[in-house]
């Protein structure tokens, strides 16, 4: 009766499955799924947060905007007034 230990010997291919998984997971982010969600929450987080920012900017930009043709509504309706004045005095009849 032979006491010793068993042993084979394998080919590395045999392990292949391990070794990749192995690799796999040295990365924590990748063998912890909250880790992973987390990450992805604060990517989205920065990208909605940029994208509030653009769309409070461009607000910004829209009051600008109707504040400037209010004025020149306004300036136009004063322009309008004084060219009728203007050219009351100038019919020739």
């Amino acid at each position: 009766m032979d006491d010793g230990w068993k042993t084979q010997s394998g080919s590395p291919q045999e392990f292949a499955a391990l070794s990749t998984a192995l690799a796999e997971y040295q990365d924590p982010s990748k063998a912890d799924k909250i880790s992973a969600i987390q990450k992805e929450l604060d990517e989205t987080t920065a990208v909605l947060s940029k994208t509030i920012d653009n769309v409070l900017e461009r607000g910004e930009k829209l009051d600008d905007l109707v504040s400037k043709s209010q004025d020149l509504s306004s300036q136009s309706k004063v322009f309008y007034k004084q060219a009728k004045k203007t050219n009351s005095c100038c019919v020739v009849m």
